[in-house]
């Protein structure tokens, strides 16, 4: 009986070994939850790009925004943890989110498998509003205006709570209109929706190098330095006690087979590595962020007790 227990547990294990090896044998959903055109939303599609040439199957996205992430975090969370579904990641969706919305979610839910970016928010005004810093735009506040501004979602995101938290520092009338990613956000500033914006260097970098829009300055605390642009001083050197480093990445479900997940990993390390992604995003001002699972979350607890200070200033 003995042999016949080790016989079974020797075959099931040389085809599971087997079907690691083939995997993947399918397309691969990633799915984005912010909305087209924002700086995840282009990245994530770039790294889709490699993907039948080294797996032999398509990695696609999906855009399922809405409700500051949790819209896109809750339909990942229900597909089977089979690595065939990922997620484009935030550290706000653990550090910030769940102290607004309800979230049926903990960070144990998922594990990260490599960086993609760190979110380096940029305060932005119009050229033509000859707002280009911050005691410009308090005098226009004193004037008698309500500034409105434009943030990615509302409660519960990064840039709504930092904008937020910065104007009660400022101490003016403000007005926030959320939008539902980084590039409509822009697009209302813009447009003259609104007066002021935040927004990371691949949806402004080309409207300030051509002269339509200004940078006030950077919640990132050693400022930023963004090619075509220069340097932009951060909040913090300005004399104002506020700093905020985010990121995007790519995660999985926690239970997803640890092999799979390398195989994951593999294949973004070798995405970053291809000289036309890094010239890719160089393009837009940044460099993708190869961080592995425990300096992502080291950076999580980071946020968590950053935001502590944060959050009652937005009320």
């Amino acid at each position: 009986m003995k042999k016949i227990i080790t016989l079974v547990l020797a075959i099931v294990l040389v085809l599971s070994c087997t079907a690691l090896a083939e995997w993947p044998e399918k397309d691969i959903l990633l799915i984005q939850p912010w909305s087209l055109g924002g700086g995840p939303d282009v990245i994530t599609r770039k790294i889709c790009e490699y993907s039948t040439d080294y797996f032999g199957h398509t990695m696609y996205v999906e855009n399922h925004n809405g409700a500051s992430g949790t819209i896109g975090m809750n339909d990942f969370l229900e597909a089977e943890d089979d690595g065939y579904t990922i997620f484009c990641c935030n550290g706000p969706l653990f550090s910030l989110t769940p102290e607004f919305i309800p979230v049926d979610y903990t960070i144990d839910d998922i594990t990260p498998l490599v960086g993609i970016r760190i979110t380096e928010f940029v305060i932005l005004t119009k050229a033509d509003s000859g707002i280009t810093n911050l005691e410009e735009l308090v005098a226009y506040a004193n004037e008698g205006h309500v500034i409105t501004y434009a943030t990615t979602g509302g409660p519960g995101n990064d840039s709504y709570t930092m904008i937020s938290a910065l104007f009660a520092m400022l101490d003016i009338p403000c007005e926030a209109v959320p939008y539902d990613g980084g590039q409509e956000a822009i697009n209302a500033l813009v447009g003259g929706h609104v007066d002021v914006a935040a927004g990371s260097p691949p949806v402004y970098r080309e409207y300030v190098i051509n002269g339509d829009l200004n940078c006030l300055g950077t919640f990132i605390p050693e400022g930023l330095d963004v090619e075509g642009i220069g340097h932009i001083d951060s909040f913090k050197s300005q004399g104002y006690d506020i700093e905020f480093t985010g990121m995007d990445y790519l995660a999985c479900r926690s239970t997803v087979d640890p092999e799979i997940q390398a195989k994951l990993r593999e294949y973004v390390l070798y995405v970053y590595s291809q000289p036309d992604f890094q010239e890719f995003m160089a393009g837009m001002g940044m460099a993708a962020w190869d961080a592995d699972a425990e300096t992502i979350l080291a950076m999580i607890d980071a946020q968590t007790e950053a935001m502590a200070a944060y959050i009652p200033l937005v009320g």
